[in-house]
């Protein structure tokens, strides 16, 4: 179902009046897996069964390096074999097109067959979800494994669609409390509820119509058209994905749970680094805890081994939003942005100072040249191509 439909409403609204009224108090965290087994079937039933067995091969392994009887070696391996498995399950259905295609555009002849899969539905956030679980558990971060809290944890259909993407030690205490919000809170979820509906339908989608020039670019387009389309997608991919959060936060509060939020006025950013603490903060504190610091993060004393780190963790960033080369240049693009930030900031930053009253034009200047390394970005990211993206920038600026 998605989020801006009446289905969705009907089906949100049943939802939490249901479990408010005629649910039992014990029964109202399983109540709320057979909602996101409702929700997760209305678009492909049998992909059900693929979040199920993912869902219950995390729970076996997380129990498994729960238990005392595991050495350093076997917890290791029942680590990397589940984890392997989730993120193979996620490369097999979301990349195997994408790799048979390149493929094929290199040999310039058909190698490997191009499969038709049709990706289920939100596989990118409940994996990712799910190898947060196993590598907590792992690192002694998460102390138990409940079933029940798990099932609600994995079939959560406020967060199944566009996250944002929990954390289990944050979330599964809260079902050992499930009452109804005081009616100040509850108003104050329903109007998040509006305000998401209000970002995605009036903002969001009225600025389809002035992307145009990005998805085709070319003739009749001229400069100032790129520009408006540029800034239009800003808007609308913010307006857009702020607004799902803002739906998933507020039916989430509506049924007594918090979730995470997910974005801080990220275009008020100063620089590229505060963007990312800013933009899909669920999304970018994962990529940091669970791929740059493993990779060695900043620790380094080489300036290259953290460039190098930033590069691989936004690359995946990228890829792990769509699988086109569009897509890994994007997060390419915001790696050197971190990197070069980060080097300025050690380098430059310590040696310079300004006085008090130019502090305001240094900040203001700072958050202007952000938004617009932030919005050429973007133009990688709506392209339906590289060339097609080429062609834009030579627009933008020839």
């Amino acid at each position: 179902m998605i989020f801006n439909t009446w289905t969705f409403a009907c089906f949100a609204t049943v939802t939490v009046l249901v479990y408010w009224t005629l649910v039992p108090l014990r029964a109202r965290p399983w109540y709320l897996v057979v909602a996101g087994c409702i929700f997760y079937a209305w678009a492909v039933p049998a992909y059900l069964i693929l979040i199920a067995v993912l869902a219950a091969l995390t729970y076996v392994a997380g129990k498994a390096l729960l238990s005392p009887d595991r050495s350093p070696l076997q917890r290791r391996a029942i680590l990397t074999v589940a984890v392997v498995a989730i993120a193979g399950t996620l490369v097999v259905f979301k990349y195997t097109k994408f790799f048979a295609t390149t493929v094929d555009q290199i040999a310039q002849r058909t190698i490997l067959p191009v499969p038709h899969i049709v990706v289920p539905l939100a596989i990118s956030f409940f994996t990712f979800e799910f190898v947060h679980v196993l590598v907590d558990i792992y690192q002694r971060k998460i102390a138990k494994l409940e079933l029940r809290d798990f099932a609600v944890f994995a079939m959560f259909f406020p967060t199944l669609v566009a996250g944002p993407i929990k954390r289990f030690q944050s979330f599964a205490p809260q079902l050992d409390a499930l009452e109804l919000p005081p009616t100040p809170v509850l108003t104050l979820n329903l109007y998040r509820i509006a305000i998401g509906v209000v970002k995605k339908v009036v903002i969001a989608d009225s600025m389809t119509v002035l992307t145009q020039p990005l998805l085709t670019p070319g003739a009749p387009y001229g400069r100032v058209d790129y520009w408006i389309a540029t800034l239009a997608y800003a808007a609308k991919i913010y307006f857009d994905f702020s607004g799902y959060s803002d739906i998933a936060i507020g039916v989430a509060g509506s049924l007594g749970l918090r979730i995470p939020e997910n974005f801080d006025r990220p275009y008020w950013a100063s620089s590229i680094a505060d963007f990312w603490r800013r933009w899909h903060m669920s999304l970018s504190t994962w990529i940091r805890d669970y791929i740059f610091i493993p990779l060695g993060g900043s620790r380094g004393k080489s300036g290259l081994a953290t460039a190098i780190n930033l590069f691989i963790a936004m690359a995946i960033a990228g890829l792990w939003h769509g699988a086109a080369f569009t897509f890994v240049c994007w997060g390419l693009w915001h790696g050197l942005g971190l990197a070069v930030h980060r080097g300025w900031s050690l380098a430059v930053v310590p040696r310079v100072t300004f006085p008090a009253e130019a502090s305001f034009l240094v900040v203001t200047l700072s958050t202007v040249a952000t938004f617009v390394f932030v919005a050429l970005g973007w133009v990688l990211f709506a392209a339906t191509s590289l060339p097609s993206a080429g062609s834009v920038y030579a627009g933008m600026f020839f």
